[in-house]
């Protein structure tokens, strides 16, 4: 199996430095040019199918390489980003000075807590995981168009990886990465940061 992972371009709130999962945000102009560096970055890939977080910073972004190589998108729901719950659309001062109490369980014990009306790690890691159970066999070429944290997710769960070591992978937005997986054994072969492709 091979694995194309974008994360979506920049948008309004990454700019903010807000904490966003399930909540909506418009690209950035900057955003606006990766996603023509992404379509050029990818044109030649021959991929047998795409999968996009249903997310709208995601989706708008699978359907414009969908339309670029011809492919047909998947929603799958295991893509989305973490759930920030009572910590959405602020940024890190806010739910400090908001959500004190809940803010330090988070920092502490951030695998298994589950922000009030969101998720924990664990609970995307075990989301994640499963679906990629469900791949990793096939000789197969995906796209995934995805988010930040869900592609740290993939990266040490196919990497053989401690969740822990999810933080030794910046995935800024308009990244590309690629991982083939084959025998139970995962090998990165390429990780594109937006400094190359701003």
């Amino acid at each position: 199996m091979k694995l194309i992972l974008i994360r979506h371009v920049e948008t309004i709130a990454n700019y903010q430095k807000k904490y966003i999962g399930s909540t909506k945000s418009d690209y950035t102009n900057r955003g606006k040019k990766q996603i023509i560096k992404i379509l050029k970055g990818i044109e030649n890939e021959k991929v047998d199918k795409i999968y996009s977080s249903p997310l709208p910073r995601a989706f708008k972004l699978a359907n414009k390489i969908s339309n670029k190589l011809d492919k047909d998108i998947e929603i799958q729901n295991a893509l989305k980003e973490l759930n920030f719950g009572v910590f959405e659309n602020k940024t890190y001062k806010e739910v400090k000075a908001e959500y004190e109490n809940e803010w330090n369980e988070w920092i502490n014990d951030y695998i298994n807590y589950k922000i009030p009306k969101g998720e924990s790690l664990k609970e995307v890691y075990k989301r994640v995981s499963s679906f990629l159970d469900s791949l990793k066999e096939s000789n197969k070429t995906f796209l995934l168009v995805t988010h930040g944290g869900i592609i740290q997710t993939i990266l040490t769960y196919l990497l053989d990886l401690n969740i822990n070591d999810r933080w030794h992978f910046k995935i800024p937005p308009g990244s590309i990465v690629e991982i083939e997986y084959k025998d139970n054994y995962g090998i990165l072969t390429k990780l594109n940061t937006n400094k190359i492709i701003d």
